[in-house]
């Protein structure tokens, strides 16, 4: 039976739809859930510390959650390179493209940073609720009030912009150590760590932003169009790696 071309095009246009969907599928599930645990586990901590301090008759001058995010997007960044680890050598083998398994990438590294900025902000809600049921001041990581939705909003674009930078640049390491070995692939986190910097500054949050901050300039707007590039030169970096995966052979 002969085929013909449109029938070859199609075909193959579905089997980079099925290799897209998987990789969404593989990267944003697990990153979500173990992400959603992630929070759950740091929330919860949000609770029963303040609870054990006034039963004590103390009073807490700071959350819990100060450092949350901070490990949260190391935490992204770890998943991701587990996570693509874990199927691009299979996905290639089986016929997925290089594209659809970028073009993949970048939508789970967007999706599980939104995740991640929502619920960042809920644990940041309920560890206030928590204060004010015993009468503390709660201070944003920052030591700053929050003034309106704007800032809540602004909470979730910030995490989300880091941790979609940390996962694509988690999924570039990953890559960089299939494709070039240890040596190699351990120079080449250089210049991820600089990507990692950036949008830490960027956002305003951050290891990099406590020791640069100082530096910033200019309105919060323009700091996060500045971001937003940072996350198009992260996905370039990551395209720079995936465009060239090599499949080796198992021991």
């Amino acid at each position: 039976m002969t085929i013909s071309l449109d029938e070859r095009a199609a075909f193959e246009a579905e089997m980079r739809r099925r290799g897209f969907r998987r990789v969404v599928d593989c990267v944003t599930g697990g990153g979500v859930i173990f992400g959603a645990g992630f929070w759950a586990v740091f929330t919860l901590l949000a609770v029963i510390v303040p609870v054990i301090v006034d039963h004590y008759g103390n009073e807490m001058g700071g959350g819990v959650l100060i450092g949350a995010e901070y490990s949260a997007r190391w935490f992204a960044f770890t998943l991701g390179i587990i996570l693509v680890s874990m199927i691009m050598t299979n996905h290639v083998a089986a016929g997925g493209t290089r594209r659809s398994l970028f073009t993949g990438s970048v939508v789970a590294a967007v999706l599980t940073g939104a995740v991640y900025g929502v619920l960042n902000v809920a644990a940041f809600l309920v560890e206030r609720a928590v204060f004010t049921g015993f009468g503390w001041t709660w201070h944003a990581p920052g030591d700053v009030l929050p003034d309106g939705i704007g800032w809540w909003a602004g909470v979730a674009l910030s995490e989300l912009l880091v941790v979609t930078v940390y996962v694509m640049v988690g999924i570039a390491v990953a890559v960089g150590y299939q494709n070039h070995g240890v040596w190699t692939g351990t120079l080449l986190i250089v210049p991820a760590l600089v990507l990692l910097a950036a949008v830490e500054v960027a956002a305003g949050t951050g290891t990099a932003d406590d020791l640069l901050g100082h530096l910033r300039t200019g309105s919060g707007p323009l700091w996060y169009a500045f971001g937003l590039v940072v996350v198009a030169a992260a996905a370039g970096w990551m395209h720079v790696h995936l465009s060239r995966l090599r499949l080796r052979p198992t021991r």
